[in-house]
């Protein structure tokens, strides 16, 4: 049965390389994943701990069984090509090559986007269990807010339709073949040396910033820096495929990904403190402004 198993993954594998799905994998790295759920943590109220806590514990019976809150926001990837793969297209929202903002009758017109995704893991938390069932979805929906909030932060998970956001831009970076999307996601961490929960005290020197909003504003400040920075050259020129990127682009991109990366974890916080203390968050809203 396990060699069933593991033959079965390195199909799968082998399958999302062919299909260019690379960048995405793991979406914007595992190691930002628990970065920003771990920063996250420590600025919840005692109220959200304890909430959090016992979502963990209800959640024993999620494929992963209990664990701590940084290693529980991994779990949407791991199930959104097998258990939930009806959540693929939560991780992301791709929008015409020549807009500026989002527009969800637009970008999201079958209700199948990063958008829809948050609004149901908040409408799903900030709801009272009344059973098992109701306590497991409860328990799911944190860790998808853990992971989208951080998701909706790489500018790049808001992209161009034309390009999957990035994936299907080949460019060269430090002497290897990426594509555009896995730059962002983890290439230039790697180069960082971004790892858990080894840089934490790097995002807690990162100025805090406006926590405020809502999930539309949120993924349009994510297209903004798609828009200006990550498919842009220093020189103002698109990025094409067979381009290779070098320091400057670098040196550029690193304080953006730091501050996308402490903002969401701000963010996400906010939205747990919130619910604990039985408020529905502003940001429920995907509505403009």
């Amino acid at each position: 049965m396990g060699g069933g198993k593991s033959v079965r993954k390195l199909l799968v594998m082998i399958c999302l390389c062919l299909l260019g799905f690379t960048g995405d994998a793991n979406a914007w790295g595992w190691e930002a994943h628990k970065l920003v759920c771990a920063l996250a943590e420590e600025q919840l109220s005692v109220d959200a701990k304890k909430m959090v806590s016992n979502l963990l514990a209800d959640g024993s019976k999620l494929k992963g069984g209990q664990k701590s809150f940084p290693v529980s926001c991994l779990w949407p990837d791991e199930v959104k090509y097998s258990s939930r793969k009806g959540t693929y297209e939560h991780h992301f929202i791709n929008v015409p090559n020549d807009a500026n903002s989002i527009d969800l009758q637009r970008d999201c017109a079958a209700l199948n986007c990063i958008a829809v995704g948050l609004q149901q893991a908040l409408r799903y938390l900030s709801q009272p269990a009344k059973g098992d069932r109701e306590k497991l979805r409860r328990a799911a929906a944190l860790r998808f807010l853990g992971h989208y909030l951080a998701d909706l932060h790489q500018p790049l998970h808001v992209g161009n339709a034309s390009d999957w956001g990035g994936n299907k831009i080949k460019i060269r970076w430090r002497g290897k073949s990426t594509n555009l999307h896995a730059l962002w996601d983890y290439d230039m961490l790697e180069t960082m040396n971004i790892t858990y929960p080894q840089s934490l005290p790097i995002l807690r020197s990162v100025p805090s910033k406006q926590i405020s909003g809502n999930v539309h504003s949120w993924l349009n400040e994510s297209l903004l820096l798609a828009r200006k920075v990550a498919y842009i050259k220093l020189d103002g020129r698109l990025i094409e495929s067979g381009d290779s990127l070098g320091e400057d682009y670098f040196n550029r991109s690193k304080p953006v990904l730091l501050e996308r990366m402490a903002l969401a974890a701000a963010r996400l916080a906010h939205l747990l403190n919130e619910i604990a203390a039985g408020r529905q968050p502003k940001a429920f809203s995907l509505k403009p402004g």
